[in-house]
């Protein structure tokens, strides 16, 4: 295996030689691929493999370049299908991506086009599945639209975007706290239309604010006990995961909520881990191909890898220096795999990461579950609304106070990943030691 996983690196290297020229890349990679030798794991290293191969996915299909015909300076006009929701821009404009099907130029000739582009335009309530013709000119990659028009709307879609509908009119009772708990339960809101996700970002933790496998995770939590003593063990796993289907569907189907919902599913079969760990890669880019253009879905796919590889190891050294509950450090072991796979993975791809995130995501990553099933609960109960804008007005100040400025991308960074990489190994030697 060793022999297979070197092969695979060398492969790599002579093909993409631009995706390994990246210091934040290769170091922390072949750090960990130096581990993995060490320890000799069979399941370990199989599953570096995995981690291994899709960096190089991330590099060569995260972004799906746009390409027609003609240059991009005569596009017109692009027709295509919507894969990911709109979402409103300061409450003037929306953003979405669309997967292209053919432009057109200013006389209205008709060329094919491939791949996806973000488009910006007026206000419009464009969903997943959506067929849209949008009308603009190209400024650098993003298609900046001055009109749009909705084409065809799969039945699928329009029952989502009338239970939509019904829910964030629901939750326009409460304001901008209605406005986050849209966002938190439907993945769709005003982004930037109020205060609280600027200083997120500032802050560093608009992660937490976006949908992914944590909040899955809640509802899961939230229904899993009730469920099984009302109608049994059994048939309450199967509405459940009923439950949370629902939950990706009204969604859109975000990548990295399908990810944590098709490997939960899979484990629930008695699926071991690593595997239902490949399978889920697999089902999910069979199911939605273009989920391989969403940099979300490639983080939590990224993340799960260090979970599954680190976390345990992890929690067993710091046990040997932290006298806590076994399943408190498991989940901090998991949180630091994560942090170690993905802050390479967002150096490279954002030109920065914001260290001090990894200590205050802890008590917001707390706060944000508290509001998602204050607001589920605020569904069934509208006066539970009024709960909802006091803790909405305390993560406002939360943000506010935890803003700082982003740290460089120079020595700091480096000197961070090689301490990290550096107590890993500390850690993981003295479990095997013991």
């Amino acid at each position: 295996m060793e022999y297979c996983i070197t092969a695979a690196a060398a492969y790599l290297i002579h093909f993409y030689p631009e995706f390994f020229s990246r210091s934040y890349i290769v170091i922390p990679l072949l750090s960990l691929q130096a581990l993995i030798f060490t320890f000799r794991k069979k399941d370990s290293m199989l599953i570096l493999l995995v981690a291994l191969l899709f960096l190089q996915i991330t590099e060569s299909l995260a972004v799906s370049v746009f390409d027609t015909a003609i240059e991009h300076e005569r596009v017109a006009m692009i027709h295509g299908r919507v894969i990911q929701d709109g979402q409103m821009r300061s409450g003037r404009k929306s953003g979405f991506r669309i997967q292209a099907y053919y432009s057109a130029d200013g006389k209205a000739d008709l060329y094919s086009a491939v791949g996806n582009v973000f488009v910006i335009s007026p206000s419009s309530d464009f969903y997943y599945g959506d067929e849209v013709s949008v009308w603009g000119s190209f400024s650098g990659p993003v298609f900046y639209s001055y009109s749009s028009r909705l084409d065809s709307r799969p039945f699928l879609s329009e029952i989502r975007v009338k239970l939509i509908s019904e829910v964030k009119g629901m939750f326009t009772l409460f304001g901008e706290a209605g406005e986050l708990a849209s966002l938190l339960i439907l993945g769709t809101g005003s982004d930037g239309d109020y205060i609280l996700t600027d200083d997120a970002r500032t802050s560093g933790l608009s992660h937490v604010l976006a949908l992914s496998g944590m909040h899955l995770s809640i509802i899961a939590f939230l229904f899993a006990k009730p469920l099984e003593r009302c109608i049994g063990k059994k048939w309450g796993k199967a509405v459940l995961t009923a439950i949370l289907f629902l939950f990706c569907f009204l969604s859109g189907w975000r990548p990295s909520l399908m990810r944590a919902f098709i490997f939960r599913s899979l484990f629930l079969l008695k699926v071991e881990a690593r595997e239902a760990f490949m399978l889920s890669m697999v089902v999910l880019y069979f199911l939605f191909p273009y989920s391989t253009s969403d940099i979300g879905g490639l983080l939590s796919f990224i993340s799960l890898s260090g979970i599954l590889l680190l976390s345990e190891r992890i929690a067993k050294g710091l046990r040997c220096f932290i006298p806590l509950p076994y399943a408190f450090l498991l989940s901090v072991g998991a949180s630091a795999a994560a942090l170690l796979f993905s802050v390479p993975f967002s150096l490279s791809l954002f030109g920065g990461y914001q260290m001090w995130a990894v200590v205050t995501s802890y008590p917001f990553n707390l706060l944000i579950s508290v509001y998602m099933v204050m607001a589920l609960f605020a569904l069934l109960i509208p006066q539970l609304g009024y709960l909802l804008v006091i803790l909405h007005s305390f993560l406002e100040q939360a943000f506010a106070i935890t803003g700082r400025s982003e740290l460089s991308t120079g020595m700091g960074e480096y000197l961070i990943l090689a301490l990290s990489i550096a107590a890993l190994l500390i850690i993981s030697y003295r479990v095997d030691a013991r």
